[in-house]
């Protein structure tokens, strides 16, 4: 999926075309919601990150353990007004960025969306090739 919206053409409409194409209310809705944002509010990567932090935060003592779970509590508190703001005002914040600038954002996002592919490509095949050269 990085690939695929790293190297997409540009598919800016021409400005002179004569010939109005007729949309129906469906398709029109389809193109409506673009799951940029969702991996970010309700991935199970969401659930794992959580999973993560919670069973680094509780090998440490009572004290340590009730500060770093009071963190983690802190930052969820934190993201998820910082997701409602975005959520919210998202109307706003879309008019104030233009075309060009939001088509370079979604670039950035494919080239780091590819690169953890990528990653997460070569940790398997690494481990599978050390798996199969100790046996």
């Amino acid at each position: 999926m990085g690939w695929r919206l790293l190297n997409q053409s540009n598919a800016l409409p021409a400005h002179n075309t004569a010939a109005v194409i007729e949309v129906s209310e469906g398709a029109l809705a389809e193109k409506v919601f673009y799951p940029l944002t969702f991996p970010v509010t309700v991935d199970p990567g969401c659930i794992v990150v959580m999973l993560t932090l919670s069973a680094h935060a509780s090998v440490k003592s009572l004290e340590e353990n009730i500060l770093s779970h009071s963190a983690i509590l802190l930052a969820v508190i934190v993201l998820s007004v910082l997701v409602f703001l975005c959520y919210a005002y998202a109307p706003r914040i879309t008019q104030s960025i233009s075309p060009q600038t939001a088509h370079g954002i979604l670039r950035i996002v494919a080239f780091v969306l590819l690169c953890i592919g990528v990653q997460i490509s070569w940790n398997g095949i690494h481990t599978l090739i050390r798996t199969a050269l100790n046996s």
